[in-house]
């Protein structure tokens, strides 16, 4: 043996002494294992509680966790004990508990817009104005104003595809209204009883007919009877150059045009913009996405009306698209800007 095979042996024989037992390797690698496995979780749960303590929604975190097929980092991967089987990769992989978040769907502009139309009518009368048609949550209205008041009273005809809900004490009587089983309620007020005859018309469609006791039940059953087929146009506030597909309008009055899924156009009395970061037009404007969707709102100096166009969290629409949504806004002289 020459000097450097005496050097070696020596070596290896003291690193052998120093060496662990079979069960202080196996404690040893059991500990490391259980090292990794706390500090995964620990990581895991102050991450989720970051989440929950931002109030960040579920579907941005689904959106942002990293790519699922990418290697996890070394630290959290446990090591196996000696005495358990390694499983294969497929069968170590957690299944997944949640679906991948889906995007809202998104708004598109089509050109132009056309106001439903009232679909029935009263005869004219001397005493009593043109019918002015509106639409309230998806509910078509005309309301027919009385000049002589000595004679006849305001009216108010509503269509719905539901039957009316009412609140309140009130006496019903049963009524035959246009071949169709009705209901006659009156509602004791000062300083007149209001009157509603409500009955179904179809399948698909309810009219509810109010006014006051001006009229006795037999002349409130003879008006509805006198309803005959119409096409009045919803007047709106604003003639709009473009509108969004796909979406029914569901609301129009004086201030308002919303369609389905919180698509609103409201013209409010006059509020300050606290930060104006956009134009339309000539206009300043102030453009904010939070929690709640988007909303545009425009000074309209000229107006002393501030424009609110806005769209809720069930959708998504480009900033490009609402500033040319809200361009093609056109007030007309028949509004009248909402309170707050």
């Amino acid at each position: 043996m020459d000097e450097l095979d005496r050097l070696l042996a020596q070596t290896l024989h003291g690193a052998a002494e120093r060496a662990p037992s079979d069960s202080g390797l196996l404690s040893g690698v059991h500990g490391r294992a259980r090292r990794y496995r706390r500090r995964r979780i620990a990581t895991t749960l102050a991450a989720g509680a970051a989440v929950l303590a931002i109030g960040v929604p579920a579907a941005v975190v689904l959106g942002t966790r990293p790519d699922a097929s990418a290697p996890p980092p070394l630290e959290a991967v446990p090591t196996q004990s000696a005495s358990v089987a390694s499983p294969s990769p497929a069968a170590s992989a957690p299944a997944s508990t949640s679906a991948p978040a889906s995007s809202p769907p998104a708004l598109s502009l089509v050109p132009g817009y056309t106001a439903p139309t009232f679909p029935y009518t009263l005869p004219a009368t001397d005493g009593m104005k043109a019918p002015v048609a509106s639409m309230d949550s998806g509910n078509l209205v005309a309301f027919f104003e009385a000049i002589d008041i000595r004679h006849h009273s305001d009216t108010t005809v509503t269509v719905s595809s539901r039957k009316p809900a009412f609140t309140g004490a009130a006496t019903e009587a049963p009524q035959t209204v246009r071949g169709h089983g009705g209901t006659l309620r009156t509602v004791d007020v000062k300083p007149a009883k209001q009157l509603i005859l409500y009955w179904p018309e179809s399948t698909t469609r309810w009219i509810a007919l109010a006014t006051d006791d001006t009229y006795t039940p037999q002349q409130v059953v003879a008006l509805a009877n006198a309803l005959t087929p119409a096409s009045i146009p919803v007047a709106p506030p604003f003639t709009l150059d473009l509108s969004p597909s796909g979406l029914a309008t569901d609301t129009v009055s004086e201030s308002t045009i919303g369609f389905g899924a919180g698509f609103r156009v409201v013209l409010y009395k006059r509020r300050a913009l606290t930060a104006a970061n956009q134009t339309v037009g000539s206009y300043k404007a102030q453009l904010t996405r939070d929690a709640h969707g988007v909303t545009l709102d425009v000074d309209v100096t000229d107006w002393s009306a501030t424009l609110r166009v806005s769209v809720a969290a069930g959708r998504t629409i480009s900033d490009a698209d609402l500033l040319r949504f809200a361009a093609g806004v056109h007030i007309l002289n028949r509004s009248n800007p909402a309170d707050w």
